[in-house]
């Protein structure tokens, strides 16, 4: 049911792109009262920190607590006249937990790349923004070290994910972003031998300089 829902969600953006490029199209890239194109490029850099934290866990011999890690992104977005853009970037993020099951503790260090396609919505003369839609993360993995041997605990964010997000634009290339992200499914991890299973979220806020 949650793939079908995906396959929806994807089917909608893809349409939603598609319909607003071929209005521009129509009506030649141009506003009826000056030269401004109707359909502009954005592309940005930025950095900035993320909590990825644990809704559920399966077991109660294994406690996660997680920690702060940082993120760095590339951003590019398609603007449909004054109000609407479509958003996507690549954006690696890492970070770490702390893990334990009463006779070990140890850090596991992960790491992740997303691709998230978000609807923008531009207010106040595109000073604020709300964007959602979906993200897809086509990397995750997290390891501990073990007497120094590398061990898996597995992927810590499934490839189907949902955001929101609010952004405020200050100065004139500045934007200051908040943004969750909610886990479609649950994940199978494994810390010493035991196997269970996580469902994640993730809060992230950053800078980003916008070109």
């Amino acid at each position: 049911m949650k793939r079908v829902w995906l396959r929806y969600i994807l089917v909608c953006v893809v349409g939603i792109m598609a319909h607003l490029t071929a209005v521009a199209q129509e009506r030649h890239f141009h506003t009826h009262d000056d030269d401004a194109p109707r359909i502009r490029t954005e592309f940005g850099v930025g950095l900035g920190g993320v909590y990825t934290g644990f809704s559920s866990v399966s077991t109660e011999s294994v406690k996660l607590s997680p920690r702060f890690g940082f993120s760095g992104h590339l951003d590019m977005a398609l603007r449909f006249g004054r109000w609407f853009a479509v958003e996507t970037e690549v954006a690696y993020q890492g970070g770490s937990i702390d893990v334990t099951n009463g006779r070990e503790d140890r850090r596991i260090r992960t790491r992740t790349i997303d691709i998230p396609v978000l609807l923008s919505l531009r207010l106040a003369n595109n000073m604020v923004r709300i964007s959602a839609g979906p993200l897809f993360t086509v990397m995750s993995r997290g390891e501990y070290v073990i007497n120094e041997e590398s061990k898996m605990f597995g992927p810590v964010t499934p490839t189907w994910n949902m955001a929101a997000g609010i952004g405020v634009k200050v100065a004139r290339n500045f934007l200051i972003e908040a943004r969750y992200t909610h886990s479609l499914k649950e994940e199978l991890n494994q810390f010493e031998g035991e196997e269970f299973n996580t469902r994640s979220y993730r809060i992230a806020a950053g800078v980003t300089l916008i070109f």
